[in-house]
């Protein structure tokens, strides 16, 4: 005698519930309560139902963590925190705990790991924005897989999820140059990050390539150590034409301070910058920037960091993120009837 297919509908006239509340729990929808969740995956189990995504969901909920420092978790800059909008939504998907720790610089610099990592047993961990080496060391100490997102170190052996930014800023500066820019500033401390220094160098190259000036003065550090932007700062007497900055965030800032001095943007500068955030929207004019995709950056640091917690012997990977250059209002193309280069009186 044939044993009779247990399918959703059998389980939803077993519990006196709906077909559609059945799936949903066994697809982690959401709709249904997590406790009324688990006794569908309880009972489906009981009865023989052979969706084996379902019960692996059952069996295999993860808890992760998502630690940031708080340098770069600020009000003014929703980057990082749609990468975790993003992180935490594809978690939920998947019926895995998210949790997000913002790590101040005295606990970073006192290697203080969040209190909660004592009692939780966490499968994997994501370090975002960037940490310092020692800090970093004392995470991968714990022996828990670890992703890091925008950022890579090259002495602590980590996975990474990174943006090219060295060829993204060649492509952003020799944008620049095919608009008749021939005097390109950078807006950014390149030793603050491994991205503000690969987009840096990425800059060089395309000046130099071009056989175009590099003036340490056109180098402007917007930003002090702790991340928060300032306007206590001189620009040079001499100014370029355009200005790489390493964030919508630097970008803004300066064009604040290029108003102050009564310099319009992009009429006598023109400005590009990085990550396409809400702010280069909605600031005047809008930005000229790189897009980098938040929702990939969650999708693909998510994958890897699954991989990971399953294969822990392999070797660290690198895995690069495209862009995308999104072009606005904040870039004049010029030529050498309307070039005239600016000075601070």
């Amino acid at each position: 005698m044939n044993k009779k297919k247990v399918t959703m509908q059998t389980i939803a006239d077993y519990l006196g519930i709906t077909k559609v509340t059945v799936s949903k729990a066994l697809n982690n929808q959401p709709g249904v309560s997590n406790d009324l969740k688990k006794h569908i995956w309880e009972v489906s189990k009981k009865l023989g139902y052979s969706k084996k995504e379902s019960l692996k969901l059952m069996n295999e909920e993860k808890q992760l963590a998502f630690l940031i420092s708080k340098r770069f978790f600020l009000e003014n800059d929703n980057f990082y925190s749609q990468i975790y909008y993003y992180l935490n939504k594809e978690c939920v998907k998947k019926n895995i705990d998210l949790n997000l720790y913002i790590i101040n610089s005295l606990d970073e610099d006192n290697l203080v790991l969040p209190f909660s990592f004592r009692k939780n047993n966490l499968d994997g961990i994501f370090l975002a924005g960037e940490f310092t080496s020692q800090y970093m060391d004392s995470i991968v100490k714990l022996n828990i897989p670890v992703i890091a997102i925008d950022f890579y170190n090259y002495y602590i052996k980590t996975d990474c999820v990174i943006t090219d930014n060295f060829y993204a800023s060649y492509l952003a500066t020799t944008y620049l140059i095919e608009n008749g820019h021939k005097n390109i500033g950078f807006v950014g401390d390149p030793n603050y990050t491994s991205s503000v220094l690969d987009r840096f160098y990425g800059y060089l190259k395309a000046i130099r390539q071009k056989g175009l000036e590099y003036n340490e003065e056109w180098n402007i550090i917007n930003n002090d150590t702790n991340g928060a932007y300032i306007l206590d700062y001189s620009l040079p007497n001499t100014l370029p034409t355009a200005f790489l900055c390493h964030c919508d965030m630097a970008a803004w800032n300066i064009l604040q301070k290029l108003k102050i001095q009564g310099i319009s943007v992009p009429e006598q500068i023109s400005l590009i910058s990085f990550d396409n955030t809400e702010l280069s929207k909605n600031c005047i004019p809008p930005l000229t920037t790189i897009n980098i995709s938040k929702q990939e950056f969650a999708y693909k640091s998510l994958n890897q960091l699954l991989w990971r917690i399953n294969n822990r012997t392999s070797e660290p990977q690198r895995i690069y993120l495209t862009t995308q250059l999104i072009e606005r209002n904040s870039v004049l193309t010029i030529n050498d009837k309307n070039y005239v280069q600016l000075g601070i009186s």
